[in-house]
């Protein structure tokens, strides 16, 4: 039996980044570029104003004061996105607006604040610039030729404005992994339907949505399977559009668990089973060179595998090289108890304090209570030769995905 190392670095080693495309800036919003984006023009292109205020020779107003105005004769005004038609000459300013292009002469910018009207076409100024005083200078930011995104970074609003800010309206990048879901079982009725007796409704194909969803990914298509292994393997072999496969159920060794045969009619099954708890009966393999996923049934267990071993697999598929969950430490606000040999997952809640993170462990641990999931925010992880751990004690966390601690 596999360990969840083990089954980590073989999954991620079974699959490779999509391949990239060209895309519109806000459809490639959380995607990651495929290639790098070289400045074309200076950012900013020419030297502006970074304030309302007057234009002038630094040289001019020393020694102004309030007391002491300095008066200068005022040439022209410079609106946001017009050309200087004057020069600053020994004397003189210009009335200029924040981004507007500095005249040719001036080597500072006095804030407006800085000045009161004087006689007619003239400006007081009341206090001394220095040179470069509220100039951006052209190229401050980053100038032509140079990368201003690398590849592999993940395109967030600031690397997207900073693409349209050099002219771009497209990038090449690695679209979200499209994912299709299975979920079965002959008791499982759709939320809504009546339940009927002996039947429960399925909550695994709302939460594994959610987490494909929220792991960056696109959920393609959602369908159910009753236990019948021709029904399931006919699901399986109708996902053309999947990225990424993910069944839910019948991955056990009931009678009636069935996807681990199904899968062998119609594609490989690379493992089944790992040495943790919850999810130890968990299956991967390939259906038409498409990864697949067979999770249990029991809901924790479904999320908890999903956080190590599904979410990883997609970060990859997306072109992401940090995959893994990141492990922090937090110190245990009460006793958890384990027993070998299997590592355990237990759901918690994890939050900053004075001297680091703490973490409650939830009170329910149950692969079928879903409510242990509720406002938890990561997983406490007991090694497989822990015989359990004590309030203060120093353990593994891992935050759940996009959980903000």
């Amino acid at each position: 039996m596999l360990t969840v190392d083990e089954a980590q670095a073989l999954v991620l080693d079974a699959v490779s980044a999509l391949p990239p495309r060209r895309m519109s800036l806000l459809e490639a919003l959380g995607c990651v570029l495929a290639e790098p984006v070289v400045a074309p023009i200076a950012l900013p292109p020419f030297d502006n104003s970074a304030m309302d205020g007057f234009a002038v020779i630094a040289q001019d107003t020393r020694g102004a004061t309030a007391e002491a105005p300095r008066a200068m004769k005022v040439i022209e005004d410079v609106p946001a996105g017009s050309e200087p038609q004057r020069r600053v000459q020994p004397g003189t300013a210009a009335r200029i607006m924040t981004g507007a292009p500095v005249p040719a002469g001036a080597d500072a910018v006095l804030l407006v604040e800085h000045t009161r009207p004087g006689l007619p076409g003239e400006v007081d100024v009341l206090a001394a610039a220095k040179p470069g005083d509220n100039i951006r200078p052209r190229g401050e930011d980053i100038e032509p030729g140079e990368v201003a995104l690398a590849a592999g970074q993940a395109l967030g609003p600031g690397e997207l404005g900073l693409a349209a800010a050099l002219g771009g309206t497209e990038v090449s990048a690695i679209r979200p992994p499209r994912v299709v879901i299975i979920t079965t079982g002959s008791e499982v009725v759709a939320p809504g339907e009546e339940l009927r007796p002996g039947a429960i409704y399925d909550s695994n194909q709302v939460t594994m949505a959610a987490s494909v969803l929220a792991a960056g990914a696109q959920v393609a298509r959602c369908m159910h399977a009753a236990d019948d292994e021709a029904a399931v393997a006919e699901a399986l072999a109708d996902c053309g559009e999947a990225d990424l496969i993910i069944t839910v159920g019948g991955v056990s060794v009931g009678d009636y668990d069935l996807v681990k045969t199904a899968l062998q009619r119609v594609g490989e099954i690379k493992f089944w089973r790992i040495l943790m708890k919850p999810g130890k009966p968990v299956a991967f393999g390939h259906v038409d060179g498409r990864a697949l996923f067979g999770l249990p049934g029991n809901p924790v267990s479904a999320l908890v595998t999903f956080e190590l071993l599904v979410a990883p697999v997609l970060r990859k598929l997306a072109g992401r090289t940090e995959c893994l969950p990141a492990a922090i430490k937090a110190r245990l606000l009460s006793d958890v108890s384990h027993k070998p040999p299997r590592r355990e997952y237990v759901q918690a809640v994890t939050r900053r304090a004075e001297d680091g993170y703490v973490v409650q462990p939830q009170a329910k641990r149950g692969s079928a209570m879903l409510t242990s999931t509720v406002g938890a925010n990561s997983l406490v992880v007991l090694p497989e030769e822990s015989r359990g751990e004590r309030a203060g004690d120093l353990v593994e966390v891992i935050p759940a995905a996009g959980a903000v601690l």
